[in-house]
């Protein structure tokens, strides 16, 4: 079985991070190794929320299983909490022969989100240079890039080395998807959309496209898997709840 370490935070409620990305992965048929990279009460969409800052930790839990010979055949990195937190992973990605996706949490509708300074941002680009596929939305695209367009900051990125650039949470015509680049390629995949917002979906399109590539599919397949996999969710989850997420659990079983 392929094992996936899996960085990112875990919130107490709210369908998303490590809440996600864990349930996923091993219904995709991979082990999956959770690393809190910070602890919530509830996702950040709700009004309010409380957080236990435990970067301070990270270097310690990285040496521990750095002494258990841990090895993993997929890295999927999300949500971090400081640029000293990416940089000690970034050391560790290093370090083994992965599979490497990268969701660059630092923003959504044209702005970064509250925490997400210049130097964290730097380091969140750094680590996106180690990856071999990045999953941005169009904020955090032109963030990293400094470009306003959605085709030549992709084209960026892959002149930098990314392997591929899965761009999400596109929307054309009432439809939303994602578009793939890579150096050979684009294809762009979209499905109806269903309902005006839903959180947590970046990190269930992530982990369906790790999981499938960890399986054996390409970049594209397991993008257009992800999409539909969302979009169906979406179908399934009440509107009026839309800040705890979609509910993935209820097709799970299709992956």
């Amino acid at each position: 079985m392929k094992k996936c370490a899996v960085f990112n935070d875990i919130s107490g409620f709210g369908k998303c991070s490590l809440a996600a990305d864990l349930p996923i992965l091993s219904a995709c048929g991979v082990e999956a190794h959770p690393f809190p990279t910070a602890v919530l009460s509830n996702q950040t969409a709700y009004d309010s929320y409380a957080l236990a800052d435990i970067s301070e930790y990270t270097n310690a839990f990285l040496t521990q299983w750095k002494r258990l010979g841990a090895r993993f055949d997929g890295v999927l990195t999300g949500y971090f909490i400081n640029a000293s937190q990416v940089n000690s992973v970034i050391d560790f990605i290093k370090s083994q022969n992965s599979l490497v996706v990268v969701d660059p949490v630092m923003g959504d509708g044209g702005e970064r989100y509250s925490g997400f300074d210049d130097e964290l941002c730097r380091s969140i680009k750094k680590l996106c240079l180690c990856a071999d596929v990045i999953t941005p939305n169009e904020t955090e695209l032109f963030i990293l890039t400094g470009e306003c367009n959605v085709d030549s900051a992709a084209e960026k990125l892959l002149a930098s080395g990314v392997s591929a650039v899965a761009v999400t949470g596109l929307e054309s015509e009432g439809k939303i998807g994602c578009r793939v680049y890579t150096k050979q390629e684009v294809r762009a995949f979209f499905e109806t959309k269903t309902g005006s917002y839903y959180s947590g979906t970046g990190d269930v399109f992530a982990s369906v496209l790790t999981g499938k590539m960890l399986c054996g599919e390409d970049v594209f397949s397991a993008a257009l898997t992800a999409v539909r996999f969302v979009s169906d969710a979406c179908r399934l989850t009440n509107q009026d709840d839309a800040e705890n997420g979609i509910d993935f659990e209820k097709i799970l079983k299709v992956l």
